[in-house]
């Protein structure tokens, strides 16, 4: 009888390599995890990143437009019904002085109040804006 044809040695040498697969499958079902685990990180600061570039265009071209308009109707509201932002404008007058002590006129401060709310999360942004704004005729 040969010494690696004993049955008792051939059935310990299956279950060993039964073993050794068994463990490889583990390694590797704890690497993919791993690798989707960082794949789904990933695309959730890439939503975050898009999200703020979202607001922050939106904010510019909100501002681009009023801008434009006449000290009365820069105070509105405007709702982005495509994202769900709703973007709020106020403007306040400012007092602000030069460094010969004197007095700069028609200077507004405008604020830009940009609420939004993505997979359940809500976010404001502020964007303040110092305008000038010449007294209207």
């Amino acid at each position: 009888m040969k010494p690696n044809s004993h049955p008792r040695k051939r059935l310990f040498r299956r279950g060993y390599i039964l073993f050794e697969l068994v463990l490889a499958l583990t390694i590797f079902a704890i690497a993919v995890l791993g690798l989707a685990k960082a794949l789904n990180q990933a695309l959730e600061t890439a939503n975050l990143l898009k999200r703020d570039q979202i607001i922050r265009i939106g904010m510019r071209n909100f501002f681009e437009e009023l801008r434009n308009k006449p000290l009365a109707k820069m105070s509105t509201t405007y709702m982005d019904t495509t994202y769900g932002i709703s973007y709020t404008s106020t403007t306040e007058a400012l007092s602000l002085k030069t460094t010969s002590g004197g007095i700069l006129s028609d200077m507004y401060n405008l604020t830009i109040h940009a609420t939004s709310s993505f997979d359940g999360v809500p976010q404001e942004d502020t964007l303040n804006v110092y305008v000038y704004k010449p007294a209207q005729p």
